[in-house]
């Protein structure tokens, strides 16, 4: 097996912190822009349908590379945001969710009010 389970596991569980950091990393103005576009380069590799699956792993690594190549203060600033729930990643989700609702609570206002139309029609 090319895989261990444990190995698997762990993949899983730090996947998601993983990849907050690196969307923290990409977003500060404090990592070099050489990183960024390395890693925006890589990750048009995975989007790319040409690309078959085992020229991706560069990619995983490019990823990787990105997070080691990033200044240690910046990543250890991160990882602590991240930790404590109020890193860029967390502060833009929450924006997206709020503006998500407002736009439903929007569309559910004009429903009801075309609903109380026709019914008075």
């Amino acid at each position: 097996m090319l895989f261990s389970l444990g190995l698997l596991r762990r993949i899983a569980r730090e996947l998601p912190r993983y990849g907050k950091l690196t969307y923290c990393l990409y977003r500060d103005p404090r990592v070099p822009q050489r990183n960024k576009l390395a890693l925006a380069a890589a990750m048009a590799l995975i989007l790319n349908p040409v690309v078959d699956v085992p020229l991706r792993l560069p990619t995983v690594l490019a990823v990787r590379l990105f997070v080691e190549k990033a200044p240690k203060d910046v990543v250890a600033d991160h990882q602590e945001r991240i930790a404590l729930g109020t890193s860029v990643f967390d502060q833009d989700l929450r924006r997206s969710r709020e503006g998500l609702r407002g736009r439903i609570n929007a569309l559910r206002g004009l429903a009801l009010e075309r609903v109380g139309r026709r019914a008075v029609q």
